[in-house]
């Protein structure tokens, strides 16, 4: 089944971000529903900017995961963090990709160019992409921690009205939070 997701990187990413491009197109199947960035000079200073469309396109439900590739994937997933029902997590190591979904259904992963290689690189994205949170199967502890993490969020944040799906805090089958 083709997974949807968006792409983005700032200039210093943007040849990285072609080549994660090619890998999930014809290895995942993944179909891109946004990339922004198609020169590397559309990545200067942008990643606030690309940070916001990218939540408010998850919070659509126009797809359900984003990557963002820079130099270390930490200011985009910062901003990222900042929107309502948003997971972003830098990850180095295909272990803490894998976590971030399966215990945090993290639905942004920010990817360091000068961090790793491009076959690491492919390894994280596996890792992260291969093994979706599944609600029959999580640990309890997860399940509990998100429903705390979407209460701290209406506590903190103001929840869009364009929020079109219950953001992975709870299962599809329980509808939009």
């Amino acid at each position: 089944m083709t997974t949807k997701i968006a792409i983005a990187c700032d200039d210093l990413g943007f040849e990285r971000k072609e080549e994660i491009i090619k890998y999930l197109i014809e290895e995942k199947d993944a179909e891109i529903v946004y990339n922004p960035v198609q020169t590397k000079e559309d990545g200067i200073n942008t990643f606030a900017k690309l940070a916001d469309e990218m939540s408010v396109l998850i919070q659509k439900d126009v797809c359900r995961l984003g990557i963002y590739i820079c130099g270390t994937g930490i200011g985009f997933t910062c901003q990222a963090n900042k929107h309502w029902g948003i997971r972003a997590v830098p990850v180095t190591d295909p272990y803490s990709a894998k976590r971030a979904r399966l215990s945090n259904n993290a639905q942004i992963i920010g990817l360091g160019c000068r961090v790793n290689g491009l076959e690491y690189t492919k390894m994280i994205i596996d890792a992260w992409y291969d093994e979706p949170f599944d609600f029959a199967t999580a640990r309890e502890n997860s399940k509990k921690n998100l429903l705390e993490a979407e209460r701290n969020d209406s506590m903190l944040l103001n929840k869009p009205d364009h929020v079109a799906w219950n953001m992975g805090f709870k299962s599809d089958e329980e509808g939009v939070s």
